[in-house]
């Protein structure tokens, strides 16, 4: 169908099931619309990305999108009318195993196979797209440390944040010293002026994560199994070239414990760990001394590390949610969808699977990600640097919903 076809539809019905439909764009009352070859009048406004009613429903009657049970009438509803939570309530069919076959075909990938990309190669065969440092406490009593650790590394290797605000506050500092308080109620902050960025001091390293939780002193052995099993996959992270880890001493979550969950993923466990245990110093100072020394010592190794190609298939890939609306199931959601049926029969990865109380994605033969990803100042943003965004406009709603309806017919 031709992009002029698409804009010019108005309305999605998304399952062949489906009792409601999806308004591709404002719909007023008295519009006509047609769909599947039936005539619609609308009954009332009907904002885009809303649902209307294709039949006439009373009160207690089902309400079907996506081909499953999703809501139920509160009140008589008329064809063509709005669904909202005015005349409509949740509702959803009660949890049952397995009952039809899953097919899929499989989409030729073969241009990509010969394709490669430059990572660091980890010894446990992974294959990172960058390369961090990581820097965690095993209990939360060391976060305070963690972030003594993250103020000094980041300010003298040229990483820290633009520091505007604090230039702000400044000028204000001045003015009150100089006598002048009340100019600050019109004073005028100057704009930040661009400053070219410091030589990197590492070249080969992308930076260094300061992670921080609440976790590991009190709760269950079990709990403190998880916490550790969980920082395990952070640092078992092929974009992750070695971690400083902080502990007190006497919390559950134990050295130990961090190393059984680190064999399970990497038996040899040779990436560099550097552990430092603040009830083991004489003082704090004396720990956080030694664990900065030490942890510059990694950080050299880890910037002698560059990267070299390797195949597609070492690419570990991660899928994130972000926020959702009315039209994320008919065009993120099927393209998402769509891109994971490309990358899992190629080159690129096996299979996706979920993975247990991380809520993340494992891919390919070695690789794990959990779901963070970070700029070249180490920040966390909203998804991996090194993928392709798939921008998708509105008027791609139809033809995405068909193209996913194709893959998954079989199934039905």
């Amino acid at each position: 169908m031709s992009e002029l076809k698409l804009l010019q539809r108005k309305v999605l019905k998304i399952g062949p099931a489906d009792n409601v439909a999806v308004a591709l764009m404002g719909l007023e009352a008295g519009d006509q619309v047609v769909l599947d070859g039936q005539s619609y009048k609308i009954q009332s406004r009907i904002p885009a990305k809303h649902k209307f009613a294709l039949q006439d429903f009373n009160a207690g009657d089902r309400i079907v999108m996506y081909g499953v049970l999703v809501g139920q009438a509160t009140t008589a509803i008329r064809r063509g009318e709005v669904l909202s939570v005015l005349n409509t309530k949740h509702q959803s069919a009660e949890f049952h195993a397995k009952s039809v076959s899953q097919t899929w075909n499989a989409p030729d990938v073969s241009r990509w196979s010969a394709r490669t990309f430059l990572g660091y190669h980890r010894t446990d065969g992974q294959v990172g797209t960058r390369n961090y440092w990581l820097v965690i406490p095993l209990v939360f009593c060391e976060n305070r440390n963690i972030r003594a650790l993250q103020e000094a590394f980041e300010k003298e290797l040229g990483i820290s944040p633009p520091e505007t605000y604090r230039r702000h506050v400044a000028d204000l500092v001045k003015l009150y010293r100089e006598g002048k308080a009340e100019k600050i109620k019109s004073y005028s902050f100057r704009e930040a002026t661009s400053v070219a960025e410091p030589a990197a001091i590492f070249p080969n390293l992308d930076g260094i994560r300061f992670l921080t939780h609440d976790m590991g002193c009190g709760g269950t052995r079990d709990d403190a199994r998880t916490l550790c099993g969980l920082m395990a996959g952070y640092i078992h992270h092929p974009n992750v070239a070695g971690a400083t880890i902080l502990s007190l001493g006497c919390q559950n979550a134990q050295i130990s414990m961090l190393r059984e969950e680190l064999r399970k993923r990497d038996p040899p466990l040779d990436k560099p760990l550097l552990v430092f245990d603040q009830q083991e110093s004489k003082l704090e100072s004396a720990m956080l001394g030694e664990a900065i020394r030490q942890t510059f010592l990694g950080l050299l190794d880890a910037n002698r590390l560059t990267r070299a190609p390797a195949p597609l298939s070492s690419l570990t890939v991660g899928l994130k949610c972000g926020g959702s609306d009315g039209f994320s199931g008919i065009t993120a959601n099927p393209a998402i969808g769509y891109l994971s049926d490309l990358i899992a029969n190629g080159p690129v990865f096996a299979p996706l699977k979920d993975e247990a109380y991380f809520k993340t994605v494992s891919v390919g033969e070695h690789g794990h990600t959990f779901g963070w990803n970070l700029n070249h100042l180490g920040k966390e943003i909203d998804f991996c640097p090194d993928a392709t965004r798939i921008l998708i406009e509105t008027h791609k709603a139809e033809e995405l919903a068909e193209r996913y309806r194709s893959s998954r017919s079989a199934a039905e």
